[in-house]
């Protein structure tokens, strides 16, 4: 091959690579104890602000209206598309939450020294509980894959698992969300 013709082919390459559009989301029909149509195994800690929190919490707190769907998230502050799809999750929440709808964030393996940080810097709203031990992503057989998000819908039982948060999360995450409020 020439010089030129090497040339050519990895600038073709390059402009290959470059509009190729990120892989879309995909979802999951189990995950360890997580299963679609089961109830979500029961889990709860202390958020960064050192108050308690649980799922049966965020289900039907005891005041105000009860949940039309939850939307957990575990995340860890190392991870980069984490940290790019966090922003989504909020947005999808904030916009369904006068119907119900609530969001908890569960960091991964870390403490509120790493993580309190993290929340600020990304203008995270949505509480966070801190999963130092990583005991609550073992209950729903969360591991190092991270980000996984979840939705459940109020009676407690899992509508969704992702296993991929592509460039199309939100409006996928919105979609699953949306089943979840229906499903009640």
């Amino acid at each position: 091959m020439t010089t030129k013709a090497t040339w050519t082919a990895f600038v073709l390459s390059l402009l290959v690579a470059a509009t190729t559009v990120a892989a879309p989301s995909r979802t999951l029909q189990a995950l360890g104890p997580l299963k679609v149509g089961k109830p979500c195994p029961t889990f709860g800690g202390f958020t960064l602000g050192n108050e308690p929190l649980s799922l049966a919490k965020l289900l039907k707190p005891a005041k105000g209206e009860p949940a039309s769907a939850v939307v957990i998230s575990f995340f860890a502050t190392y991870c980069k598309a984490c940290k790019e799809k966090l922003p989504s999750i909020e947005r999808v929440v904030a916009g369904l939450k006068d119907k119900g709808v609530r969001g908890v964030l569960v960091d991964y393996g870390e403490d509120a020294d790493l993580a309190a940080p993290f929340v600020q810097a990304q203008r995270l709203s949505l509480p966070v509980i801190l999963d130092k031990f990583v005991k609550i992503a073992e209950r729903l057989g969360i591991d190092k894959t991270l980000p996984r998000t979840l939705v459940v819908d109020r009676k407690g039982e899992v509508t969704a698992i992702f296993e991929q948060e592509g460039d199309d999360f939100e409006e996928v995450l919105r979609q699953a969300v949306d089943r979840a409020m229906k499903a009640n």
